[in-house]
């Protein structure tokens, strides 16, 4: 009886003290942010960009890795209006090149201003930076909604009764 009584106690004491020492599982951070967007808005499209003050995801690559970050751009026209803004965790905005991002300057003087502006399928003309690395606007909240599946239909036997 006193031997069974110690397992017993060891047995509640390894399940109360075993959560302590388990490992949580935080997920990866994405390396891929941009392909996942462009997939997405290359794979639905998007609708007409309407004017004013839109919100975006911005993307900036270099050497296969993403990161991606909430901003605000303004658009008149159908055409983005610089600057474009990125958001702080504090809730406020901060222009893009402020925040150390520097457009490169021959990667701009190489496209008409028309070009630069420019947003197809919901999305900018890709930019470069002095960094070489490049950015891209996602206007996130007009992608189109997934299409609806086909409803796949039930054998014969469940449909005809007789």
């Amino acid at each position: 009886m006193i031997k069974f009584n110690k397992i017993l106690l060891a047995a509640i004491l390894m399940l109360l003290v075993s959560p302590a020492f388990a490992q949580t599982k935080v997920p990866a951070a994405n390396k891929d942010c941009y392909g996942e967007w462009y997939t997405l808005f290359r794979e639905r499209g998007a609708k007409p960009i309407p004017d004013g003050t839109q919100e975006i995801i911005i993307s900036i690559r270099k050497d296969g890795y993403s990161q991606c970050f909430l901003g605000k751009v303004d658009v008149e026209g159908g055409k983005l209006k610089l600057p474009v803004q990125v958001a702080k965790e504090d809730g406020t905005f901060e222009t893009l090149g402020e925040s150390g991002l520097k457009l490169d300057p021959a990667s701009i003087a190489a496209k008409t201003p028309d070009a630069l502006t420019t947003i197809t399928d919901g999305m900018s003309v890709t930019a470069y930076t002095t960094d070489h690395e490049t950015v891209k606007l996602f206007f996130y909240k007009f992608v189109n909604d997934k299409p609806k599946k086909n409803k796949v239909a039930p054998s014969p036997s469940a449909l005809v009764k007789n």
